[in-house]
């Protein structure tokens, strides 16, 4: 918590992208996300890509860790959000978006029940020895049937420290071994990411349907 907070305070925010996500644009539609349902964006921070979600009739749920983030989504978005306290995290709702701030991987089973997810920037977010509990969360808040796209970043892991932390494609497929169906829809060799200076990276998208 204190390493985000630092980042969002010194406004290393480099994750942040000023456009929405092309693979998030080009594999969305083929995941089969009910029509006006609610999608979960974990790690949301003050991503563009909750605006195109709800722009297509989504009802959007962000989960933040930091309430900078959060604050800095409503205001450029130039929204004015109604603030709820709850015991384990604070509820910022207007319009289409409601955003959970608190602890991501430890709020109550069922404070959200969603009918799909994005995650583009939350489980390369965090090392492996916190996606277990992330996956966890992941069954806590959605519906049985739900389905999820996650975007991946992979490079060898000793030639950078996180985050971003190295999601492999063996990676997805064995913490999402129990209780999901994974279903790999592109894989990306990243040539415009050269200049962190790394052998090579990829990028996959994958489907996800919680079982």
């Amino acid at each position: 918590m204190a390493f985000w907070q630092h980042r969002w305070a010194t406004e290393h925010i480099g994750w942040h992208r000023a456009v929405h996500n092309d693979q998030m644009v080009e594999h969305w539609p083929s995941i089969g996300a009910p029509e006006g349902c609610e999608v979960l964006v974990p790690l949301c921070g003050k991503s563009l890509d909750m605006h195109w979600l709800a722009e297509r009739g989504h009802a959007v749920v962000g989960l933040e860790l930091v309430e900078q983030g959060v604050k800095a989504f409503f205001d450029e978005a130039g929204l004015s959000p109604e603030r709820t306290e709850h015991a384990d995290h604070v509820r910022h709702s207007s319009g289409p978006f409601t955003l959970l701030q608190g602890d991501a991987l430890g709020l109550a089973p069922g404070t959200v029940q969603a009918d799909a997810w994005y995650d583009r920037a939350a489980m390369i977010a965090l090392p492996d020895t916190m996606r277990e509990a992330y996956v966890e969360q992941l069954r806590q808040q959605t519906k049985p049937g739900a389905v999820g796209l996650l975007i991946t970043f992979a490079y060898p892991q000793k030639e950078m420290d996180g985050p971003p932390f190295a999601l492999h494609d063996e990676d997805v497929h064995r913490f999402f071994a129990e209780g999901f169906d994974v279903e790999c829809l592109e894989r990306l060799v990243l040539d415009d990411e050269r200049e962190r200076g790394l052998s090579s990276i990829t990028s996959s998208v994958f489907k996800l349907t919680r079982t």
